[in-house]
């Protein structure tokens, strides 16, 4: 990040490291091309959300997040953008760290981008993952790198019914 975490070069909670690169700007400009400037974010426009609904194998926490900027809210036509945490960057970790230190909601106020944070959960039973990790090794079976794969039309669903917003 640009200023928010561990200093760089470390690895420490919350994997967050502050060594003035703005790698999410990068990112979301590669994606969506030339962008307005971060901005401000808004209090109160990040809103936790049940992913229950759309979890039936359990191996979503039971809470995720999505930040919706001040002009998406009234039903603007605005971009969607999932942010994947990494393994022990999900809230059950770091709270809402990931979520609100990674740098996505000022790039997202400033460009009206809506940001869903799904949250995985660490497991120490079947399936085991331990740190929390999204499935990229197929702990949750054979489709797990598919739209088939349990988290993935998880995710699916959640983007579904956050575009319907």
């Amino acid at each position: 990040t640009t200023r928010t975490g561990a200093a760089c070069g470390t690895t420490a909670e919350p994997y967050l490291n502050s060594c003035d690169y703005d790698g999410v700007g990068r990112m979301l400009a590669h994606l969506y091309g030339v962008l307005a400037p971060p901005a401000p974010m808004p209090a109160g426009s990040l809103r936790p959300f049940s992913q229950g609904r759309y979890d039936p194998d359990g191996s979503l926490a039971p809470q995720g997040y999505v930040y919706v900027p001040e002009s998406c809210a009234n039903r603007t036509t605005c971009r969607l953008h999932v942010a994947f945490h990494g393994c022990r960057q999900g809230a059950e970790f770091v709270d809402r760290a990931f979520v609100r230190d990674a740098g996505y909601g000022g790039w997202a106020e400033a460009n009206r981008i809506v940001v869903l944070f799904p949250q995985a959960r660490k497991s120490m039973l079947l399936p085991f993952n331990p740190q929390g990790c999204w499935d990229w090794w197929g702990y949750s079976g054979e489709d797990y790198a598919t739209r088939a794969g349990a988290q993935i039309a998880a995710v699916r669903a959640m983007v579904k019914a956050t575009a319907g917003y």
